[in-house]
């Protein structure tokens, strides 16, 4: 990493004495110093390894500098950005929550659309300083036609007439003169910046009308802001490294601006595969807008660690059953894709928990019950235990309101699902049983399933080595574009594509993604390492096993990162899991009782034993073979298993039809209209251990 950066613009407000000169020299110094000061990066050497698993620690490995971005000020940055979030927190969050609360959302749209129509002077500016006179043209319209039928831009007509803004500013003037590309820098009261876009401010500042009425630009700066809250405390609270994830997606999408980068909408169309099909995944979100501020939050004490876990839930004004939700491999219990089947679970009158996977950096860093989870049937006694803890909780605290319980897993969830199924077979479990266990889409063996996104995440290896960083970059500019576009539309939800489910609109995308087989699966792969990352992360910080070499610091985490991007799934079992499992453990002797174990045929005998479980998949999932649809179809009988011809893996989840199905397997757990609820006895008494923690009466 380069330790040449330039200094902060107007960073000598940080010191205490002294002129404004010596000020920005000294904090200039001190900034270069940090970046002289982070560690370098180191590797243990493989090379000479023949144990288990040699060959897939030998082997190639893409770079890992996708989820890379230079950052020589990381030290100060991650600094500042922590002011930001506690100047977020501390003051703009109540404001902003009194701001909604007194202003109606219809107001504050029309003030942002006036906020918006001011700085055309700013946009018509840098269009035409960048060549851009189509675009120029296209503002120029925009503001006549706003202004005038939109009364002074208070309503945006012209979008609605197909002239889209073109949000330029002078940051993307100066990359198109040649600055590019430019230090990532974080701003006090600002937030992700460049040195370029910081020196770009006092241009677009001057071309902004509001700049010159102070108590007009404080106003319209807020009321933007103040529509991000709830979003920006979701992702916080579910990101184990908010800045690192919020660095990448802003240099990712200023680039992809800075460079108009584009693709053509209407061109040739994208791959119709299951690496494609699965990228539909990203539509499976809740409906309704700030839903997971909706959702209370209560702590548990894990039983595996002793440590309080949070979890989210939600309680139906009475007596229902409630719906478990255990998401996919390492996502948050806030996740979208798990907001969205707590929403659906809560439309259908179900109630709702909300845990977050047991390789997530919540779980576990605070309730798995070994520093290195990845064996899936101790995982899923670890998540069992959990559960049974929240219910204890939540029946005690909530008397006669729990009905029925109901386990919903899909992706890894749904694996940790089967496995917690097969345990209630034991009579002398005494944790919480189930009366319905819902799984999607779940992988048969762990091994298979983690090799197929090692194999995705190394797609670009099919270029030719010289090729292969900028064709990596081109995939991802394209996949920002894509998902731009895919929000725009969404904005313009009356112009969307509608469907029909339970009597309700639902937005459905007219937009093919137009993505080859390759870009998709690459880009599969790089949301999963993005994972791995940190769940190598947080099992280290928890304990380190001596295996990474590179210092692990707070404050400049790139070096580490860099180290840890090495690691493969599979190299995670291999060099991590098997080591601890085997040598400190002793739970499984050798690779092949491994395998062995993470694989559902394990257990075959109690799935088979249990007739409360119904499953749900797709044909074309690449994480299941031909072999594994016929082995689920025969141990869970034809009636309790259900698969649709396509959608990848999770691909076609936000679809209503898709929806519905799932949703009518648990239907008959709910009370029915005519008759009053009658609450089940609970499986477990409540304990000293497992019933502290706060619950928010809903």
């Amino acid at each position: 990493m380069s330790s040449a950066a330039a200094p902060a613009p107007g960073a000598g407000r940080g010191a205490r004495r002294g002129s404004a000169g010596r000020r920005s020299a000294a904090l200039a110094c001190a900034l270069a110093l940090l970046a002289a000061c982070a560690p370098t990066v180191q590797r243990r050497d493989w090379s000479g390894y023949d144990g288990p698993g040699a060959e897939a620690l030998r082997r190639e490995e893409l770079a890992g500098t996708a989820l890379a971005v230079s950052d020589p000020l990381e030290p100060a940055n991650r600094a500042f950005s922590l002011v930001n979030h506690g100047l977020i927190v501390a003051v703009g969050d109540p404001l902003g929550r009194v701001y909604r609360f007194l202003v109606p959302r219809f107001v504050r749209e029309r003030v942002q659309s006036f906020a918006s129509n001011l700085v055309f002077p700013r946009r018509l500016t840098a269009s035409l300083l960048q060549g851009h006179f189509a675009e120029a043209g296209t503002e120029s319209l925009r503001f006549a036609i706003n202004t005038t039928a939109g009364v002074l831009g208070f309503f945006d007509p012209a979008t609605r007439l197909g002239y889209e803004a073109s949000n330029e500013d002078f940051g993307q003037v100066f990359a198109a003169w040649g600055w590019w590309p430019s230090t990532y820098l974080v701003l006090p009261l600002v937030g992700p910046s460049t040195v370029r876009d910081a020196v770009a401010m006092a241009p677009d500042s001057a071309l902004d009308p509001a700049t010159y009425f102070f108590p007009a630009s404080l106003v319209l700066g807020f009321n933007e802001r103040v529509e991000w809250l709830d979003a920006y405390r979701t992702f916080v609270e579910s990101n184990a490294d908010p800045y690192a994830d919020a660095r990448l997606a802003f240099t990712l999408l200023r680039r992809v601006e800075a460079l108009d980068f584009a693709w053509e909408r209407g061109g040739a169309a994208g791959d119709d595969t299951a690496a494609v099909q699965t990228l539909e995944s990203v539509l499976l979100a809740p409906r309704q807008r700030g839903f997971a501020s909706r959702l209370a939050t209560g702590t548990v004490i894990a039983p595996g660690t002793g440590r309080p876990l949070d979890f989210s839930y939600r309680l139906q004004p009475g007596a229902a059953p409630l719906v478990y939700v255990l998401p996919g491999l390492g996502t948050h219990r806030l996740g979208s894709s798990s907001l969205a089947f707590a929403e659906l679970a809560l439309r259908r009158g179900f109630s709702v928990v909300l845990l977050s996977n047991a390789l997530n950096f919540e779980f576990a860093g605070r309730a798995s019950s070994v520093p290195v989870p990845g064996h899936a049937p101790l995982d899923a006694r670890d998540v069992h235990g959990v559960l049974d803890a929240i219910d204890r909780q939540l029946d005690a605290g909530f008397p006669q309101r729990l009905t029925g319980r109901v386990l919903l897993g899909y992706s890894l969830g749904a694996m940790h699902a089967f496995f917690i199924a097969a345990a209630e077979q034991q009579a002398d479990d005494p944790l919480v049983r189930f009366d319905r266990v819902l799984t999607l889409d779940a992988p048969v063996s762990l091994l298979r399933g983690l090799r197929q996104l090692d194999r995705f995440y190394n797609a670009p290896l099919a270029f030719p080595p010289e090729r292969r960083e900028a064709e990596v970059e081109r995939i991802l500019y394209k996949a920002v574009a894509v998902g731009r576009e895919l929000l725009a539309e969404r904005g313009r939800y009356s112009r969307a594509k509608l469907a029909r489910s339970g009597g309700e609109q639902v937005w459905l995308p007219d937009l093919e993604v137009p993505l080859s087989d390759l870009e998709a699966r690459f880009l599969i792969g790089l949301a999963f390492r993005r994972t791995l990352r940190e769940l190598i992360w947080t099992s280290q910080q928890r304990e380190d096993l001596g295996i990474l070499r590179t210092p692990r610091e707070r404050f400049a985490r790139s070096p580490a990162y860099e180290e840890i991007a090495d690691y493969s799934y599979e190299e995670y079992l291999y060099a991590f899991v098997l080591p601890y499992l085997r040598d400190r453990l002793g739970i499984v002797g050798s690779v092949d009782e491994l395998v062995a174990a993470n694989d559902l045929r394990s257990i075959e005998s109690a799935l088979r034993a249990n007739g409360r479980i119904r499953h749900f998949a797709n044909s074309n999932d690449f994480l299941t073979s031909d072999a594994d649809e016929a082995w689920l179809v025969d141990v869970l009988g034809r009636e309790h298993v259900h698969f649709f011809p396509a959608g990848g893996h999770l691909g076609n989840l936000h679809r209503p039809a898709v929806q519905d199905a799932i949703m009518d397997a648990i239907a008959d757990l709910l009370p029915r209209p005519d008759e009053a609820a009658q609450p089940r006895a609970s499986a477990s008494s409540p304990s000293d251990s497992t019933s502290s923690g706060t619950l928010s009466r809903l």
